[in-house]
């Protein structure tokens, strides 16, 4: 499945850019282990993200983090965008649906303090797969896209969306 990310075209300039994002909660815990909080969370994106001006191409969680891939932020830089998203997230979840997770999360955080990101071209379905299976390590391996390709081929497809919010 190819997601509508392609060229744009503004007035001064034509270009792609494109972001993986993972966002960890407050002490790593398990916050969208939820339902409800994994759908407000992504409601709560969707709305930042119209509002900036910039897409948001895909949404995965685990129990204790979100994977992002956000495109066309030609205006932001990179920590610009993450300091948007994750402060009005934390804002909006913590004022008014604090209930869902008040018994793992503590104070007036919701976010860690870091974040990871990577840029990425086209966002297809089977890229987000392959960035979301290799950033779940704490230590990071230089794995080639393509190579990741040729093996899922051979092996057959086994990755189970069933944990993705769309």
């Amino acid at each position: 499945m190819k997601f509508n990310v392609e060229l744009v075209k503004y007035p001064h300039t034509v270009g792609e850019s494109g972001v993986h994002l993972q966002f960890t909660p407050a002490y790593r815990r398990e916050v969208f282990e939820n339902p409800m909080v994994r759908k407000l969370l992504r409601l709560y994106l969707e709305s930042k993200t119209k509002q900036m001006k910039v897409v948001l191409a895909g949404v995965g969680m685990g129990p204790e983090h979100v994977h992002l891939f956000v495109c066309g932020f030609k205006n932001y830089s990179i920590a610009q965008l993450v300091r948007h998203l994750k402060g009005f997230t934390s804002r909006m979840m913590r004022k008014n649906h604090y209930k869902f997770f008040n018994d793992k999360l503590w104070g007036k955080k919701f976010w860690s303090s870091g974040y990871f990101h990577r840029t990425v071209g086209a966002v297809t379905s089977d890229s987000m797969e392959f960035y979301v299976k290799h950033s779940q390590d704490k230590h990071w391996k230089a794995i080639d896209y393509d190579l990741y390709k040729l093996q899922k081929e051979k092996q057959g497809n086994l990755f189970d969306y069933t944990s993705w919010v769309y």
